[in-house]
């Protein structure tokens, strides 16, 4: 143990060694002088100077990251999840159209193994009701993808994957309005506005958004050939609103409060068989303060502090007395009541969760920083299905649980060499406690109260090295852990039973990459950049069981290797070009079966099931100012896309046919502003080709969909 942490001091303290080389009088760190052509998204930031240089900064930091502008989204008619699917290392695991479940995978990895930010703070609600999706385009300032080494000021949990947004913040009064109609009877409204008040140093924001869809697309059966079937119960719906106000006069820099309430509603559609009564719904409701202080301590000290207080309550409608054929037939539930599950439930489930983060950066130098983050995060889960007692003749799923957990980083950075070589190191923290009920339907009798408290520490090292202005390589190692949800370790209410003593997800990750950037000439602009990566992953948590009793446990280890590469190019003032590809090798890493030391493991070795080894995107666009009229702007955009076949089970015998097939999709769009951007038309047409897409364990996406979108924005004065 002394080992260890003498190891671990000595991996904070590294960079520090290497300031004494450095002069007394260290020089800043040199500025991006690669020039700024207005395209290439990687450094295209809007907002002020202050976001600009974090986002030039963060290019250059050692850890691996693709940053998307906020700019290049804005007026598109397509939804985050569809623009995060176009970077390398990224897809999306989708099981159907808008509002149905999907997982963000980076390297392999996906779901609650890769954390979503908002600024910092964990996007996720206990259900994930609130998604990535919610979050309309024009919020956004920019989108950071940290890959294969997440940042110890982000503060959260996961294993080598993150994604943290960054809204804008427009310093005058605004209102921004837009429509979206989609096919599959598909509507979208968003509504912002701001006030400003200038000499009482105050602004008071509001939103509202609403998503309606019938996703009544038709798709073949992936499980009975010719079966042609529309999906006529995956409707879904979606309003959140919000206020918040903002103080920038008081001794903070900023403090703002704010307040979100979301509501969803959702049909849950049958892929093996028909359901047309089961659905789901959630309502949330989050409270947050936000506070910023800078220049504290003779200017070396900045403080940020968010407290988050949310009531999370989540519905599990299931008390159909029939169940249905595909040619619309029904027969008695050969449950008694229920589609599907075990029997019938009318649950309602609510989380009360208190959330807080401490983020301090002191500059020891001009070219060195600490950053001290600290999260903690307090939940208690109380679920309640008398109808699902009442059928099972006892209680299985009114036990309440606790969850409390703490995540502590502490992060060294510097420069030395006249800022060409930059070095991090940092520690990390893990500490979690939970409590609850050990209770499935095998129980008889009252349930035992179990509890379990794990902790661990966590570390990264990184470097970066310039070679000139333009070019640039860097590498690190992270030991990453993810502690267990409260949905993992409670359970749903209804279908998943607790499992109080699960283990930390762990993984061991190595990227080294190399990335250019420079001009060829005034107008023509060239990105390369590409990684090699390397994670070793343990103690991965699994949904389990018999179809009676389902429950997450600690099963799966596995390898991922793989390499991804990016080039962006500007070939003149109104035409750019990109593509990136990913190759990636996820296999299984247990040579003994579960619970066993001398039984062999079939799959050893083998690819793991539904993920794609390879994929890739493409894109053409040309843009123009000043057609059909001054102060107008056009933009043409072309995108494809290409995902090899893989499979959803592992190959063990040739026999077996587990395969989703491979697909190309195309897309085109069309945006036409006017007026300084005031008034925006977009139009889209999304996989021209109709081509059969099935993604995420044998589910069929939407065909080929049109979207037509007009948004208006006007800008006001200050008072």
């Amino acid at each position: 143990m002394k080992q260890k942490w003498r190891c671990l001091l000595m991996a904070l303290c590294w960079p520090v060694m290497a300031v004494a080389q450095e002069k007394q009088h260290t020089r800043e760190q040199p500025r991006d002088t690669t020039g700024s052509p207005r395209k290439l998204r990687e450094v295209n930031i809007t907002g002020n100077n202050r976001t600009k240089s974090e986002a030039a900064a963060l290019k250059k930091s050692v850890v691996p990251v693709t940053i998307l502008s906020g700019k290049e989204i804005e007026n598109r008619a397509s939804n985050l999840n569809e623009m995060l699917a176009r970077q390398a290392g990224v897809q999306i695991r989708q099981t159907g159209g808008l509002g149905s479940e999907a997982r963000i995978s980076i390297r392999g990895l996906e779901g609650k193994r890769v954390q979503i930010f908002i600024e910092g703070n964990p996007l996720n609600t206990p259900d994930g009701s609130l998604s990535i999706n919610d979050i309309p385009l024009q919020l956004i300032e920019r989108i950071e993808i940290y890959k294969g080494t997440v940042p110890a000021w982000l503060g959260g949990d996961g294993l080598g994957g993150a994604v943290n947004i960054v809204i804008k913040h427009r310093d005058i009064s605004y209102l921004d309005a837009s429509v979206t109609r989609e096919s599959n009877h598909t509507t979208i409204l968003s509504l912002l506005g701001k006030k400003t008040f200038e000499r009482a140093g105050m602004e008071l924001g509001a939103g509202l958004f609403y998503t309606a869809t019938e996703n009544d697309y038709t798709m073949e059966s992936p499980y009975q050939p010719g079966l042609r079937i529309k999906r006529d119960h995956d409707a879904y719906q979606s309003l959140m609103a919000g206020t918040s106000l903002r103080f920038h006069k008081l001794w903070f820099d900023e403090i703002e409060l704010e307040g979100v309430y979301l509501r969803n509603d959702k049909q849950i559609q049958g892929i093996q068989r028909n359901i047309q009564q089961a659905k789901n719904s959630a309502d949330s409701r989050i409270l947050a303060l936000n506070a910023r202080k800078e220049g504290l301590w003779h200017g070396r000290l900045d403080v940020r502090y968010s407290l988050i207080l949310g009531s999370f309550t989540t519905h599990l409608t299931d008390t159909s007395s029939w169940m249905y054929n595909w040619d619309g037939s029904r027969y008695p539930s050969i449950l008694g009541k229920g589609e599907i599950g075990t029997g019938p439930n009318l649950s309602s489930n609510r989380q009360q969760e208190l959330r807080h983060r401490l983020n301090l950066n002191y500059k020891l130098a001009t070219a060195w920083s600490l950053n001290l983050n600290n999260t903690i995060r307090k939940a208690g889960f109380n679920p309640d299905d008398s109808l699902g007692n009442a059928y099972a003749g006892k209680n299985m799923y009114n036990y309440p649980g606790d969850l409390f957990n703490s995540v502590t980083g502490l992060a060294l950075e510097g420069a030395v060499l006249e800022g060409k070589l930059l070095m991090s190191a940092s520690l990390k923290h893990y500490y979690y406690q939970v409590s609850g009920y050990n209770t499935n339907i095998y129980v008889i009798g009252e349930p035992d109260k179990v509890s379990n408290v794990q902790q661990d520490v966590g570390y990264n090292l990184g470097i970066r090295y310039n070679f000139t202005p333009a070019l640039l390589v860097k590498a690190s190692y992270e030991k990453a852990l993810r502690m267990p949800q409260p949905t993992e370790l409670f359970g749903d209410g209804a279908l998943i039973t607790p499992a109080i003593t699960l283990h930390p997800e762990l993984a061991h990750n190595v990227t080294a990459g190399i990335f250019y950037d420079g001009k060829l000439s005034d107008q023509r602009r060239l990105q390369l950049e590409s990684n090699v990566f390397y994670m070793d992953v343990s103690n991965l948590i699994q949904l389990a069981g018999n179809g009676l009793s389902l429950g997450y446990v600690n099963y799966q280890q596995a390898r991922i290797k793989g390499v991804d590469a990016e080039v962006k190019y500007d070939i003149s003032r109104d035409f750019y070009v990109s593509g990136n590809a990913t190759w990636q090798r996820l296999t299984d890493a247990m040579r003994y079966l579960p619970g066993s030391n001398h039984v062999a493991n079939p799959t050893y070795q083998l690819q793991l099931p539904n993920i794609p080894s390879f994929f890739t995107n493409w894109s053409v666009e040309y843009h123009h100012d000043g057609w059909p009229f001054s102060h107008s702007r056009t933009r043409v955009i072309y995108e494809g896309s290409y995902v090899h076949q893989y499979d959803y089970g592992f190959a063990v015998s040739s026999y077996e046919n587990l395969r989703i097939p491979g697909y190309h999709t195309h897309n085109l769009a069309w945006e036409q502003s006017f007026r300084r951007n005031r008034y925006t038309i977009t139009a889209e047409v999304h996989n021209l080709a109709d081509a059969i897409v099935i993604n995420n364990y044998n589910n069929p996406l939407p065909g080929r969909t049109w979207r037509l979108r007009f948004r208006y924005l006007l800008f006001g004065k200050n008072q």
